[in-house]
């Protein structure tokens, strides 16, 4: 599992989405979390479970590595879920 360092907005839909191409260059956690989805996904053949840190607290799910064909950008979506509260 991958803990992804930055505080990241998740729409109603769970869906995240991060895209691995930008017009430019990322820096800071976003560029750190961003590489540690590659290296993780490309381990375990274009997948990786992670969890995340919304401003509604923490969601965990599995990202997977696709190509958009409206942008025809590489990009990693997935849907998540809050964690159970214990």
């Amino acid at each position: 599992m991958l803990i992804l360092q930055g505080l990241y907005k998740i729409p109603p839909t769970k869906r995240m989405t991060l895209f691995a191409e930008q017009a430019r260059p990322l820096t800071g956690v976003l560029a750190h979390d961003l590489h540690a989805v590659e290296a993780a996904c490309a381990l375990n053949a274009g997948q990786c479970e992670v969890q995340v840190n919304t401003v509604f607290g923490w969601m965990r799910g599995t990202l997977t590595e696709r190509t958009h064909t409206r942008f025809r950008l590489r990009a990693f979506e997935g849907h998540l879920s809050f964690l159970p509260r214990g």
